[in-house]
């Protein structure tokens, strides 16, 4: 037994093994992949056996070629040598009884021979030998000859054998046509005692005799070759393509002639050249070919007939087919292999998809299970379908117990008045407590999620285009108990928060009026002192009264930007507009910061010398914003540096100001609470710079009062430029804006 921990496979995960094996095995994908496959293996199967099947029969089909060719070339012997025997044995005939005969060059034994030469297609000459040798006839147009032929084989041989049958000898020479090659077919001649008395020789001309088989075209499918009995090669077509001249230098066609008379084999033809097909001609060069032999012998003569036919000559149309249906059965290997993926790729994605309905039919219930929110189904009568978890906390009941019951049970309203309203449900044990009820229609048919708003009434009626489609409602209920709760306090703050504000001010009205007559009586007290209206006074005393003058001015502002700045919170600053020459406002600005300027060493430049633009705005907020950028220009320039100032008219008709400045600068993290009221770059207690932090917050809100922007564009070390634009109708000189504006004078 092996110890625990071992690398050897137990028995459960082997039955594991075994059981996910099973699984794969039995799935739907593997059956259709495998059949797939299967179907694949048997089209190819079925094709690959007719391949082979027609292979046999393309061989079956040369072999019955190449003995079609050696019996046609059999019949076409025969046939030459039955008619030059029957010619000659006429022949001899005729000498034998004409008086003439035996005589030489007899004119009447000449043209006889011509005649029967003419007579006969595949003869190129007659000739008649005497028993010495000589030519006693012929039927060429020429002299006889005058030297003996004695020494041709076809005399010695007639002369030797004392058969009377016709002799074949091997292609020679003609010496009465230079260079004409015959093939000699000889008959003896002799006397009625059997004296040899010569020899008959028809001079048979070999392209002739192959006229018949040239005129099948014998040279696209293989070649024959008729030979003697000892070999001797005759006629061979097309002309030397084996290039043999003794068929015994053959040994398959020597081995098939000793054991029988007529044989088809196949062997490697000796090849001259490599034979010509129908796809590709005949190149030079050697070499052997495999090929289809058929030889058979020719009862009656001394001949031999072989017929040859290269085998690829023979699967020449069987290998056009085969491609064709090698491309076909590779065509639907491709087309089943693509549909049998098709489709086990469909069926897996069914199997996703009904596995993803799953997860999600779980998801969703689960999601319900965990909503804080009661969510309850029913159907077009009322009866509840399921009932999530949420509702029986809420209710205090079980979902089995409230299947099939009327939602009316939980909520007497349910089915009356508007959807998305605010009801009263009932628990179990009799308690009411508010609730949020929202119903949704879902349509079950129309989709996997398709909703509908949700009726008045369940059973109000409506048109429905599918009344057999199934409908279930969805109900949200949501416990409103803390939102009434909430929403009481939410109430109560805001009473007290009005009533606070209201407070504030009054306090704020209050407060400016008994503020501001003190500051007034103070600084007014502080000019009549300065003027010395009640006597002279020394230099510290004008300094006292200075500082007095200058607090009671700087407080007075203080009070007036923070009860400005209440206002604008509120919304209850009104703007009192008129028009105002901005060259004449921005003087008028320039020269209550001159002072100031002048004390901390600050240049003043003002570019808005002449006229610029007339503004339809409340002069006093506009002038009150152009004081605040250039006090604060001035401000944080240190000695030396400068405040330039300068307007114009945008392209788009609009109004634009600047200040720019040669200042410290505004850090980049502070730009955005620049215009924040209270807010400072320096906001400790010992900060160098002065102010309550309410001059850009109040300018801004005047500009947006405006219909304006108040940007700001500002760098560290280098200085701040703010930028102010008023829209095209707050110019009240522009050509658009002339006629409205004095419209609204008159």
């Amino acid at each position: 037994m092996p110890a625990s921990g071992s690398a050897f496979p137990t028995d459960g995960s082997n039955a594991g093994l075994a059981r996910a094996l099973r699984r794969r095995l039995g799935s739907v994908r593997f059956l259709m992949t495998a059949s797939g496959l299967a179907f694949i293996l048997v089209v190819n199967a079925l094709i690959g056996y007719g391949i082979l099947q027609n292979r046999r029969e393309a061989l079956d089909a040369g072999e019955r070629a190449t003995r079609d060719l050696a019996r046609m070339l059999e019949a076409q012997a025969l046939r030459t040598a039955f008619s030059v025997d029957r010619l000659l044995s006429d022949l001899a005939f005729a000498l034998d009884t004409h008086p003439d005969g035996r005589r030489r060059g007899s004119a009447a034994i000449h043209d006889h021979l011509r005649q029967s030469r003419d007579s006969f297609g595949e003869l190129a000459d007659l000739v008649v030998v005497g028993d010495d040798g000589l030519a006693l006839h012929h039927s060429a147009d020429l002299p006889l000859p005058p030297f003996p032929l004695s020494d041709r084989t076809y005399f010695t041989n007639a002369r030797d054998r004392a058969s009377p049958g016709l002799l074949a000898g091997a292609p020679i020479v003609s010496r009465v046509v230079p260079g004409t090659r015959v093939i000699p077919l000889s008959r003896r001649w002799t006397d009625a005692s059997g004296r040899f008395r010569g020899v008959l020789v028809a001079l048979v001309d070999p392209t002739r005799l192959a006229a018949t088989l040239e005129s099948q075209r014998i040279d696209r499918k293989g070649s024959v070759i008729l030979a003697l009995e000892d070999g001797t090669v005759l006629l061979e077509r097309p002309q030397d393509r084996i290039g043999l001249t003794r068929l015994a230098d053959w040994p398959a066609v020597r081995r098939a002639l000793a054991a029988r008379d007529e044989a088809t084999i196949r062997d490697r033809t000796p090849m001259t050249a490599p034979a010509a097909t129908a796809s590709s001609p005949a190149t030079p060069g050697g070499g052997a070919v495999d090929s289809l032999i058929s030889v058979r012998r020719v009862q009656g003569y001394p001949f031999v007939i072989v017929a040859t036919l290269p085998v690829q000559a023979a699967l020449a149309d069987w290998q056009r087919d085969t491609a064709a249906w090698t491309a076909i059965g590779t065509a639907m290997t491709i087309a089943i292999a693509l549909l049998t993926a098709f489709v086990v790729r469909q069926h897996a994605r069914r199997e996703e998809d009904q596995a993803r309905l799953a997860r999600a039919s779980r998801r969703i219930r689960g999601i319900l299970d965990s909503m804080l929110d009661a969510v309850v189904t029913f159907d077009r009568a009322g009866r509840i379908v399921t009932f999530n978890r949420s509702a029986e906390v809420m209710f205090g009941v079980p979902e089995r117990e409230m299947i099939g019951q009327p939602i009316e049970a939980l909520i007497p309203d349910a089915r009356d008045g508007a959807n998305d309203r605010d009801l009263t449900a009932i628990r179990r044990d009799g308690h009411a407590f508010p609730v949020g009820f929202t119903v949704s229609d879902l349509r079950l048919g129309a989709g996997p999620s398709a909703t509908a708003p949700y009726p008045a009434a369940v059973d109000t009626p409506r048109p429905d285009p599918a009344p057999d489609e199934p409908r279930i409602y969805v109900g949200v209920i949501r416990d409103m108990t803390r939102r009434k709760q909430q929403e009481a306090e939410v109430i109560a703050s805001k009473t007290q928060a009005e009533l606070a504000n209201r407070a504030k001010s009054e306090f704020l009205a209050n407060m400016s009026h008994e503020l501001r007559t003190p500051l007034n009586a103070i600084i007014g007290f502080a000019e009549v002192l300065d003027s010395e209206f009640f006597g002279t006074i020394n230099e510290r005393q004008k300094s006292c009264i200075a500082d007095i003058h200058d607090s009671g001015r700087h407080l007075l502002d203080i009070v007036n930007a923070v009860l400005d700045m209440s206002k604008l919170e509120s919304g209850q600053f009104d703007l009192s507009e008129e028009p105002v020459e901005i060259h004449e406002a921005v003087a008028h600005c320039l020269m209550m910061v001159r002072d100031r300027a002048s004390a901390g060493g600050v240049a003043l430049n003002n570019l808005v010398t002449g006229y610029v633009a007339t503004l339809w705005v409340d002069q006093r907020a506009f002038k009150q914003v152009i004081l605040n950028l250039l006090s604060n220009a001035v401000k944080f320039t240190p000695c030396g540096g400068s405040v330039t100032i300068d307007a114009g008219i945008d392209e788009d008709g609009g109004f634009r100001l600047t200040v720019a400045d040669t200042g410290i600068g505004i850090p980049p993290e502070f730009m955005a609470d620049l215009f924040q009221p209270f807010r400072q770059a320096d906001n400790a207690a010992n900060r160098r710079y002065e102010g309550t932090g309410l001059g850009l917050s109040i300018s801004k809100n005047f500009i947006d009062l405006h219909g304006g922007t108040l940007t700001c564009d500002s760098s560290p070390g280098t200085g701040t430029t703010m930028t102010i634009r008023l829209p095209r109708s707050r110019v009240t000189d522009h050509p658009s804006n002339v006629g409205g504006r004095a419209a609204g004078a008159a």
